[in-house]
């Protein structure tokens, strides 16, 4: 993920932010160091000495978060190639512990049967493994490792002699110009796997092999990656999604695999044209402990021993104000392969969301109805009356500056419920609300 530096902008210092809240998920990146030389990666150029984390860094920071995070939450451990540490099936046992989920990719070339044993016992709770092709010819080719798929499918079986109801195991698979052809395969084959629950499909993604990041998909660098025929591409796609509607465990959902066809002809346009809809969403820590959000630097762990100070910080508030005025060029090129940006098939994910905001509202509990309405907001994004559920519970919780902000964006989507006397209403008591909270904060400036 490339990174932005936060620039000076000369937005004014507000203290409120409408999308403040706690973040939705995290990727933990333990190290860049990688005994694969992947065609698409630059990992295993990264020198012995870099930088890496250690196991009281990280465990120091999931009990950070959990001092203020009382949900469900997915941590995402990434490397590098985790397995290689041997100390990250323990950190994965503390996540869970923690009450979180703990989620591991790797490339499987390190689990052995004694690794499938630990894994299982770790109680990890999503373990994806990277498989690009259904012949040993093209994956090792990919992967740059001769037996790397032979590795592969030892490692499925040593997993499936243990597994019982967890981990939740998923195929993590590159769309490129030399597996393509071979995805409905390679869909067919988790199929016939009783112990893989899914696959995922990724879009390819600039790296670090060119400098010149304009047109990067065209440069000699990326041609035996990018897939040479975008109408190919958009037919074995068409492929995957008739196999979905038939009952395969293919992840993405059909939104997301639509998405992919935009993306393969130009995916400068396609990011370009796309909202960014996950916001201050993520929170991230990097090998060399600093702590990102949505790709911007908030701080250090060395120096922060409160997580819960530093994202409401005001640091954090202008990291945030920058993302609302310019977008989020560090972290917008990852958007095609984050399956909570897409609505799911059917509309059941959504209403469960959307209804659990509601629920939490007329309850009440307007900290977590904002929560809920976040959720749901990052799968419909353009959904007014969402907007209107979180104007009203930051008025609640007398954020008016918030509230005001979350009806401007309901009546920008849907003119027409200015009409509606009932939403009016509530929207002058917000007016009201906060002319009188600014009212007595210049009477408190004065004194």
């Amino acid at each position: 993920m490339d990174r932005a530096c936060l620039k000076d902008t000369g937005i004014d210092s507000r203290p409120a932010l409408s999308r403040v809240g706690t973040p939705l998920f995290c990727d933990l990146i333990v190290s860049h160091r990688c005994f694969f030389k992947c065609q698409m990666c630059i990992d295993w150029k990264t020198p012995s000495g870099a930088a890496m984390l250690t196991f009281p860094e990280c465990k120091r920071f999931v009990d950070s978060l959990a001092d203020f995070i009382d949900y469900r939450f997915d941590i995402n451990i990434m490397g590098g190639e985790p397995l290689a540490l041997d100390w990250i099936l323990p950190l994965c046992e503390h996540i869970q512990k923690k009450g979180f989920q703990a989620i591991l990719s790797t490339n499987a070339y390190l689990i052995d049967e004694e690794v499938a044993k630990k894994i299982i016992d770790s109680h990890l709770g999503v373990l994806g493994i990277s498989l690009d092709g259904m012949t040993a010819e093209t994956h090792d080719s990919i992967r740059g490792t001769p037996g790397s798929y032979a590795r592969v499918m030892e490692a499925v079986e040593h997993l499936k002699k243990y597994r019982k109801d967890a981990p939740h195991i998923s195929i993590l698979t590159l769309m490129l110009e030399k597996n393509v052809e071979q995805l409905p395969e390679l869909v067919r084959w988790v199929g016939s796997t009783d112990v893989i629950g899914g696959i995922s499909f990724l879009a390819l993604l600039e790296s670090g092999l060119v400098k010149d990041k304009e047109g990067w998909f065209r440069q000699a660098a990326y041609k035996h990656l990018w897939p040479q025929d975008p109408g190919k591409v958009s037919g074995v796609i068409d492929e995957l999604i008739a196999l979905k509607k038939q009952g395969h465990k293919i992840v993405n959902p059909v939104s997301q695999l639509e998405a992919f066809k935009e993306y393969y002809r130009d995916p400068e346009k396609f990011l370009r044209e796309t909202e960014y809809c996950i916001h201050d969403y993520i929170i991230d820590l990097d090998p060399s402990s600093e702590i990102l959000l949505s790709g911007h630097p908030l701080g250090s762990l060395k120096n922060s021993h409160d997580l819960k100070e530093l994202w409401f910080s005001e640091k954090a508030n202008q990291i945030r104000r920058y993302i609302d005025e310019y977008g989020c060029d560090s972290s917008r090129s990852c958007l095609i392969n984050f399956l909570c940006a897409f609505p799911p098939d059917g509309d059941d994910q959504l209403d469960h969301y959307g209804n659990l905001a509601f629920f939490y509202q007329v309850r009440g509990k307007y900290d977590q109805s904002l929560l809920h309405f976040k959720k749901a907001l990052i799968r419909n994004p353009r959904n007014a009356n969402l907007h209107l559920g979180v104007a009203y519970s930051y008025f609640k919780l007398k954020d008016y500056r918030a509230s005001v902000d979350a009806y401007d964006r309901a009546f920008g989507l849907k003119p027409d419920l200015r009409k509606d006397r009932e939403i009016m209403s509530d929207y002058q008591k917000t007016l009201e609300g906060a002319l009188q909270f600014y009212t007595q904060r210049r009477r408190d400036l004065y004194r």
